[in-house]
């Protein structure tokens, strides 16, 4: 019967019927529907709970004037009355275009009858009908159904918030949007901030102070809507589509003053809907909004915001924009201790006010590409979902749930051959084992530790568990041990290293200085090889040697060929620990120079996109020959000999300058030892072959790996 109704009115009806075999009354009636109604949460239930009459009250007065019998009937019969109603609201529901019909057309079309049990018991509850019918025929009929256009596209925050989940931090935000929203003229808020710092999270919490009437009187039955330009476009095929469903959500507004719009993402609106032929969404907008007749709440990025809107003056003076900064780390932290009892509760885990400190401080450090609080938040309900999964013995679940299923089976061959005392049996050891694998799926109020955090944002940030730094360090120490003859180099190397895992603040930069082939760029390939998901970046400077070439590492300017196209500093955004090789820097063109210049000294650099590419995670090692070029003249120190090719500023930025020596015999010597296996080559006469003061160890190692691979081949011609 009830098949063209919606799941709200049919199961109205259900429980109507339930209603009437529970009072074992002969019909389904009036005061059955009535009941039901009030036994649900809808916008009739609330009307009549102002008016006094609530499910208990109407249930005790029903019962105490038409009782209860004794006898109950299999039949369900509706009485011509209800049937009546049932017509009535059908039937209006046509006449208003509503797609289905809903509560209020039940009981209107029921005080419109004017009879049946149900008005005579509101009748005899003092309930004045005439003042219930003319509100809710103003309120509810008059006036457009709300869930039309607009409310099938937009997101209703009014009822979608929850009252429990307070935004803090933004009070004087908040201000700003309500007192704008206040304004005669320009009453249009935009909020603008970087992505993750709140803003649609403000506009969350004016809903809620609205539902909770901590509001100015003129706000206080303001809905507000937010609509996505993406819902709005979808299913828009042909030309004018789009226009029209736009100029019938703005109507349906102006017929409600109480809509207040959200749009997040404000820039789509630019180009949202203009096709050829076609105009956008902002120039239908614009003249509502300069007239005022509708309100417009509006958030999107800085960068969006001049790329798009600020460009658009017409659309532009209309808004009034806010700054929404990111919070400080303290006011960060106190955003955190606010709703953490929320995630306790979500996630069963216990989090100390230090868990959240160290998170804080851990997201700023480490994730350095979004903003807070969201990363914090982002970062603490990863961890508690990490802690929670680590709490939980997932393969010992697996294999009671195999030996469950084998159980069950064996059941039900128990059940098929009659044999119902092991059928018991399989049934106790279904119930044990069931009670084994709930009990494995509580975890007990789980504590967070420093090292579960320490896990997460490991993953998140791809960066390897720096606070482990005695590790860390031992691993390099280790991997150094492999480079000959430069034990004062590499202890220097070591030092400075220990003091970068100690101070995250700026970049390490190194240069290392000497001879060709004594093992600087051993030296920074050993370091990365000996830490964990460390990223690895190396630079050949003569590829670097005109002033172009700084395009290679920060991007092509907006404009050029090739903009959009990657860079190699790109890597350093998704992999904040990278090991930068820069070789021969001598050969760079000054402004690569002053590209790393301001790299080492402030910890970013700007890409052609306006991004900021964080580099206080990174260790960067220069290598250079310069101190051998200068066969001419006095030096008095090989650092006098590098202020003739770079400047002052260039040298001073540097965290310390690092000498390799030449290669000793007795140690080439040594290296010749372990390394060759023809006995037949003359040691001495193979360190001179390979001319190590001019070329190092890498000659050498060519001739020792030729010797050892030595054969005879004979050519017939």
């Amino acid at each position: 019967m009830f098949n063209n109704y919606g799941l709200e009115i049919t199961k109205l009806f259900k429980e109507a019927e339930n209603f009437r075999k529970e009072l074992k009354h002969p019909y389904v009636g009036s005061e059955h529907l009535l009941l039901a109604i009030l036994n649900n949460e809808n916008e009739i239930s609330k009307k009549l709970k102002i008016y006094g009459v609530t499910f208990e009250r109407f249930k005790d007065e029903l019962i105490k004037t038409v009782g209860t019998s004794s006898k109950d009937t299999d039949f369900i019969l509706y009485t011509p009355l209800l049937k009546r109603i049932i017509e009535n609201a059908t039937n209006d529901a046509l006449e208003q275009n509503h797609k289905q019909v809903t509560v209020r057309h039940l009981f209107l079309a029921m005080l419109e009858e004017g009879e049946g049990i149900a008005i005579r018991l509101l009748i005899g509850m003092n309930i004045d009908l005439d003042e219930l019918y003319d509100n809710l025929k103003i309120s509810l009929i008059h006036k457009k159904d709300e869930k039309l256009e607009l409310m099938e596209i937009g997101t209703y925050l009014n009822k979608t918030v929850k009252n429990d989940e307070i935004v803090y931090g933004r009070e004087e935000e908040l201000k700003l949007v309500i007192e704008t929203l206040l304004r005669k003229k320009k009453s249009n808020p935009l909020l603008l901030g970087k992505a993750g710092v709140g803003k649609t999270a403000i506009v969350e919490e004016l809903a809620r102070r609205i539902n909770q009437g901590l509001v100015p009187e003129e706000l206080l039955n303001k809905k507000i809507i937010m609509l996505e330009m993406g819902a709005l476009v979808s299913g828009t095929k042909y030309r004018g589509e789009f226009e029209e469903r736009l100029t019938k959500i703005i109507k349906e507004i102006l017929e409600d003053k109480n809509i207040i719009l959200f749009i997040d993402e404000l820039h789509t609106i630019i180009n949202a809907g203009g096709a050829e032929g076609a105009i956008n969404a902002s120039d239908i907008l614009k003249p509502y909004l300069a007239r005022g007749e509708i309100k417009v709440i509006g958030a999107t990025t800085n960068d969006e915001y001049y790329k798009t809107i600020y460009k658009d003056k017409a659309l532009e003076r209309r808004f009034l924009t806010i700054q929404v900064a990111e919070p400080d780390l303290d006011k960060t932290i106190q955003i955190l201790n606010k709703i953490k009892p929320e995630y306790e509760s979500h996630h069963k885990i216990k989090i100390s006010e230090k868990n959240i400190q160290t998170i804080v401080h851990l997201a700023d450090k480490y994730i350095t590409n979004k903003s807070n609080p969201d990363k914090s938040i982002d970062l603490l309900d990863m961890v508690c979902s990490t802690k929670k999964i680590k709490e939980v013995d997932f393969e010992q679940i697996n294999n009671l749930n195999l030996k469950l299923k084998e159980i069950e089976k064996e059941k039900q061959q128990c059940i098929i051959a009659d044999d119902y005392e092991n059928a018991s049996i399989c049934k106790n050891q279904e119930n044990q084992l069931k009670f084994q694998i709930t009990d494995l799926q509580l975890y007990k109020n789980a504590e967070i530790t420093y090292q579960d955090i320490l896990e997460v944002v490991e993953k998140k940030a791809n960066v390897p568990l720096l606070e482990n730094k005695k590790e860390i360090f031992n691993n390099i120490k280790k991997a150094l041990k492999n480079i000959l003859g430069q034990d004062k180099a590499l202890s220097l190397v070591l030092k400075n290293i220990w003091l970068k895992l100690n101070n995250m603040d700026k970049p390490l930069s190194l240069l290392l200085v000497g001879p060709s082939g004594v093992g600087k760029t051993e030296t920074v390939k050993k370091i990365y090889e000996a830490i964990p998901n460390s990223n690895f970046i190396r630079l050949d400077m003569s590829e670097y040697n005109q002033d172009i070439a700084i395009n290679k590492l920060i991007g092509v300017s907006a404009g050029y060929v090739g903009y959009e196209d990657s860079y190699v500093f790109r890597s350093v955004i998704d992999n904040p620990y990278t090991i930068i090789l820069v070789d021969e820097i001598e050969k760079a063109h000054p402004r690569v120079l002053n590209l790393f210049l301001q790299i080492m000294d402030e910890g970013f650099v700007t890409n052609a996109k306006g991004e900021k590419i964080n580099f206080n995670n990174a260790m960067i090692f220069m290598t250079s020959n310069v101190v051998n070029e200068n066969k001419v003249g006095f030096v008095t120190s090989k650092k006098d000999n590098l202020k003739n090719y770079f400047t002052k500023e260039f040298m001073g930025r540097f965290s310390d300058v690092i000498s390799y020596e030449e290669l000793k015999d007795d140690i080439l010597l040594g290296y010749i030892e372990d390394q060759l296996t023809n006995k037949n080559v003359n040691k001495e006469e193979l360190i001179k072959e390979a001319n190590c003061k001019e070329y190092g160890l890498r000659n050498l190692k060519n001739l020792i790996n030729k010797y050892n691979n030595e054969i005879d081949i004979e050519i017939n011609i």
